[in-house]
């Protein structure tokens, strides 16, 4: 028994020291922004790692990028150090950051905030898996008047707080949290929680969604609006005393093979004092909370 118990002792140790060797490096970037104004995007696509945007009264874009890679070896290490590289495209109406790599093939899209890669399966190194691991981890400060989409995938959180302007924010493995929302809004995740405090109602959406985990909203004492709830396994739990049910909608949807189907959309409608935004709330398995 003891002489079991030292092997695995033995291979535990072994399988922690397998990606010791670590390095990082800061990257800082100011980019240009031609108008502080809603009609100027900032847009950043990050893998794994998190991001956080906060505002301030300048009018330039700060990015501090935190980048850390860890392998098996320094020489793995230093490859991952130089195939991962900062994207920056500055244009007249955006401003957009990303990474690039070997393993990602970069194409042009139609919308130019778009934040797909595509897998380069040609790429040869004759290896299985991944030699090494890394993280970017986004510090950034934009013009309180401009708009943001941002996102991230793995290992990382995605805060905003205090931006001006419209405001897309996404993740997949991970929370989304947004202070001080003022224009239309898009929060979304698939296994994390998102949490969005409103300083000001949406000029004509908002929008929020995710598969596993609660969606948190605080709202203005005037929240007047309209109110569209779908939640499979969840309950819905509101300080907001609703005027009134809004009749669906029945939509019309393309289906396979040229055939025509229809929906009905908004079946869990409700509307807050008088005109105002529509506010879309979809989960699966958590709760809807708005205060």
């Amino acid at each position: 028994m003891k002489k079991i118990m030292s092997v695995l002792v033995l291979v535990l140790s072994a399988t922690s020291t397998v990606w010791a060797q670590q390095e990082s490096e800061t990257i800082t970037k100011s980019l240009k922004v031609n108008e502080n104004n809603k009609e100027f995007w900032f847009c950043l696509c990050n893998i794994n790692g998190d991001v956080e945007v906060e505002s301030y009264s300048g009018n330039t874009i700060e990015v501090v990028l935190e980048k850390q890679v860890s392998g098996r070896s320094a020489d793995i290490v230093k490859q991952g150090m130089d195939d991962l590289q900062l994207h920056i495209e500055e244009e007249v109406e955006y401003a957009k950051v990303m990474m690039v790599s070997p393993d990602q093939i970069l194409e042009e899209k139609d919308d130019p905030l778009d934040c797909s890669w595509n897998w380069n399966r040609n790429r040869n190194r004759n290896y299985r898996g991944p030699k090494y691991r890394y993280r970017f981890d986004y510090k950034i400060r934009v013009p309180n008047g401009i708009s943001v989409k941002v996102s991230t995938v793995n290992n990382g959180d995605v805060s905003v707080k205090g931006v001006g302007g419209n405001l897309y924010a996404g993740n997949v493995n991970g929370d989304v949290t947004v202070e001080g929302a003022g224009s239309d809004t898009k929060a979304t995740t698939v296994n994390g929680v998102v949490e969005v405090d409103f300083e000001q109602m949406p000029s004509e959406f908002a929008h929020f969604e995710t598969v596993n985990g609660n969606i948190l909203v605080t709202v203005p004492a005037k929240a007047d609006g309209v109110y569209n709830f779908e939640t499979q396994w969840g309950k819905i739990y509101s300080d907001l005393d609703f005027d009134s049910k809004i009749a669906p909608k029945l939509e019309k949807t393309s289906g396979g093979m040229g055939s025509t189907k229809y929906k009905f959309k908004g079946a869990n409608g409700y509307q807050v004092g008088k005109g105002g935004p529509v506010l879309e709330f979809e989960t699966l398995n958590g709760d809807i909370r708005i205060k």
